[in-house]
């Protein structure tokens, strides 16, 4: 346990609206949020749309640390939040023993996820492109 531990930085603290993932960056990095809330938004036709609310304790970035694809959103801290980042530079010794097999299965299950994600993206704007047509129906 105490080699994983050497893994991760110190708690870092940021302040209730500061980001601390972008979405489209190639940050790899893994983070556990330890105390406070997140806010996760992502890019929608009219700016970030607000798609969840995070609450410690929780891992975020877990799909970009296993498949090296870009952030799928954007997280903020809604309040002031102390969490731990575990560099994925300094992981790499401890992934390269990971067995192939179970690599191979990680990286199948976190791009079924982020298929999942991008289904409930299309379908968000599907559902309020038809919310839209209906109240034009509805006024006109």
């Amino acid at each position: 346990m105490t080699k994983i531990l050497s893994l991760f930085e110190e708690s870092r603290k940021y302040k209730a609206g500061e980001v601390i993932i972008r979405e489209d960056e190639d940050n790899r990095d893994l983070y556990i949020l330890s105390e406070g809330t997140l806010e996760v938004s992502v890019k929608g036709r009219v700016g970030q749309v607000v798609v969840s609310e995070i609450a410690s304790p929780e891992i975020l970035g877990e799909i970009s640390f296993l498949n090296g694809t870009p952030r799928t959103a954007t997280v903020v801290a809604k309040t002031d939040v102390v969490m731990f980042i575990l560099s994925y530079d300094k992981a790499q010794q401890e992934l390269s023993d990971i067995p192939t097999w179970f690599r191979l299965v990680l990286q199948a299950f976190t791009s079924r996820m982020k298929s999942c994600d991008a289904k409930i993206k299309e379908y968000d704007q599907k559902i309020k492109k038809l919310e839209a047509e209906l109240a034009r129906h509805q006024q006109g």
